[in-house]
């Protein structure tokens, strides 16, 4: 049935916010390129690990999805009692991260997501460094403050002797 989860979600918002039937209206647009977006695949993770994934494949089969995306880079946390009691965190990475500065905060998609499993919660976090883009579609617009751009010399026209 098509449209039924945004159906479910505006009479979820209707209700929390007590809104009057017809009150409110949910627009849902498709994600462009669902490998560079953390939230989704920090979503397909937990959909993964609830499923019964072990949590090594799962999360090295996220890193290639994003990395084949076209991603600089990738990194997946997965912390909790992966298997025993005792709790650990595992940090999967792949390719360029940057941490600090402005470009980090433009450049980094991050999603967290708590996985609810039999013997405890799962915490997974995502961080997707963008590629840059001129457009601005697939990534910001803005460059790297480090890239640096030669552009050729122009050809200089010979100076003519003065006249005297």
């Amino acid at each position: 049935e098509k449209g039924r989860r945004i159906r479910e979600l505006t009479s979820v918002v209707q209700k929390r916010f007590s809104f009057p039937e017809g009150g409110v209206e949910l627009y849902a647009e498709r994600v462009a390129n669902k490998g560079l977006c953390a939230q989704a695949q920090a979503e397909s993770l937990k959909y993964k690990l609830i499923g019964g994934l072990a949590v090594r494949r799962a999360c090295y089969g996220v890193l290639r999805f994003v990395m084949e995306s076209g991603a600089k880079g990738a990194e997946v946390i997965v912390s909790g009692k992966l298997r025993g009691q005792r709790a650990k965190a595992m940090k999967f990475s792949d390719g360029y991260m940057i941490r600090s500065g402005f470009a980090a905060t433009e450049y980094i998609d991050t999603a967290v997501r708590h996985v609810l499993m039999r013997q405890g919660v799962l915490g997974v976090k995502v961080d997707i460094m963008l590629p840059h883009d001129p457009e601005g579609k697939m990534g910001p617009k803005t460059p790297l403050s480090d890239i640096i751009k030669i552009i050729e010399p122009k050809e200089e026209k010979p100076i003519a002797e003065p006249l005297v």
